[in-house]
């Protein structure tokens, strides 16, 4: 039994040696996790980042943007290709995370529901647009005006950097088309939309039919000759 017992000892005595021989290490293993906390933009396990990125889902997005990668630009005022590349980069963010929330449902979370709103391409905040297309509070014109100003400024942006850079913009536009038409037939048949009635009447107690009164009693016209 005493053998045993100086055995504990023993281990007791290095265990704490260990622990004091560590201790100085201990603040900058904290230091350095707060770090790596803090530059990936993990608040917690279970958290998403604040932008996510859904452009993994598309191949020919990533094309673009191994075609036209980010400036590293130091300057404290950065120049406006840099802006158009991070801005081309956004758009096809968003492209990908509108075509990943109506295919999905919102089942798994809403990946434009952090994106910024630009006036440059957005008609209005994309998320507000996943809601109602989900809700069936979007029309085929409203999809048709979205991605109509995503294609104007996307290939603008395609074109200006291609133009600094020196290449030809068009393997890019056919990529960037590409993009563009996945997330449309995304949005034309995932959200739900009323059809067009041309206003033919639903029943026969639809009043779709009847004339008002005060155009029904109307006179005939008729010019006079002054």
């Amino acid at each position: 039994m005493s053998s045993a017992i100086y055995i504990l000892l023993v281990i007791a005595i290095v265990a704490l040696g260990l622990a004091f021989q560590m201790y100085p290490r201990f603040p900058q293993m904290e230091k350095t996790i707060l770090r790596i906390s803090t530059v990936e933009n993990f608040s917690s396990p279970a958290i998403a980042p604040t932008h996510p990125s859904c452009i993994k889902r598309n191949t020919d997005a990533q094309a673009i943007l191994s075609m036209f990668p980010q400036c590293n630009d130091d300057n404290k005022s950065p120049s406006e290709d840099a802006l158009n590349r991070v801005e081309l980069k956004l758009i096809l963010n968003k492209l990908t995370c509108l075509d990943a929330d109506v295919t999905n449902s919102g089942v798994a979370g809403y990946n434009t529901l952090y994106l910024p709103y630009n006036t440059s391409h957005d008609t209005e905040p994309i998320t507000n647009f996943v809601g109602r297309c989900l809700n069936g509070g979007a029309r085929a014109r409203d999809i048709e005006l979205i991605m109509s100003k995503y294609e104007m400024r996307g290939n603008q942006l395609i074109a200006s950097i291609a133009k600094i850079m020196k290449i030809s913009p068009e393997p890019a536009f056919e990529l960037y088309k590409s993009v563009l038409r996945v997330t449309t037939n995304a949005l034309l048949f995932n959200c739900k939309m009323k059809r067009a009635s041309m206003d033919i009447p639903a029943g026969v107690r639809d009043p779709g039919y009847s004339i008002p009164f005060t155009i029904e009693k109307l006179a005939p016209f008729a010019r006079t000759m002054d």
